[in-house]
């Protein structure tokens, strides 16, 4: 599935599970249908905030772009590099490295290809929640802010014909606080990407 952020990914749902919600909320929130897609609203409000998926760690295809020693994934975290090719010919695991933080530089003397799409790297990306407790956290704020909102007319006029509805899980999700902003700047990438 294509992403916003420029890549594709397999399956993403959001950054933690409907019962990961319940159990660190005691359930408080077990018979309300709105979980679901708040959940989903606040994994995406995080997710575009920092530029990529964030997690869980899934298989992830990306064409960084070339022409210098050193090119960029769009991933904070990359946990394994399944294939790497450049210009239609898969590259050895001795034609390049790359760290964790999504960095790979092509072996001396070479640079990665300058045409467009020419590099297509195959990766796996993305923290388990349980390694990002603080990520976490935020969902569950979030998500529970959410929540407290009631759904449907907050206010209506009689003869002006005015009628006020409550903010979607989308809007409230995606106006996070500067608290939250601040807690999410580690889990940040820098793309070139316009998506």
């Amino acid at each position: 599935m294509r992403t916003p952020w420029g890549y594709e990914a397999e399956d993403l749902g959001p950054i933690i599970t409907l019962n990961q919600f319940h159990a660190i909320t005691d359930c408080a929130y077990m018979d309300n249908p709105r979980v679901e897609s708040a959940l989903l609203a606040a994994s995406q409000a995080i997710r575009n905030y920092c530029g990529w998926h964030i997690s869980p760690s899934v298989k992830c295809t990306a064409y960084p772009e070339g022409g210098a020693i050193v090119a960029k994934l769009p991933a904070g975290y990359v946990s394994e590099i399944v294939k790497i090719t450049e210009d239609g010919s898969e590259l050895s695991s001795d034609d390049y490295e790359w760290r964790r933080d999504g960095l790979l530089k092509r072996a001396f003397p070479h640079k990665w290809s300058s045409k467009w799409d020419s590099i297509k790297a195959e990766y796996m990306a993305g923290y388990e929640a349980e390694a990002v407790p603080d990520l976490v956290e935020a969902i569950c704020a979030i998500t529970t802010g959410v929540m407290s909102v009631s759904a449907g007319v907050i206010s209506e006029s009689a003869d002006g014909v005015s009628i006020s509805y409550s903010q979607s899980a989308s809007s409230i999700a995606a106006g996070l606080t500067a608290a939250q902003k601040s807690a999410l700047e580690s889990y940040k990438v820098v793309s070139s990407h316009g998506a």
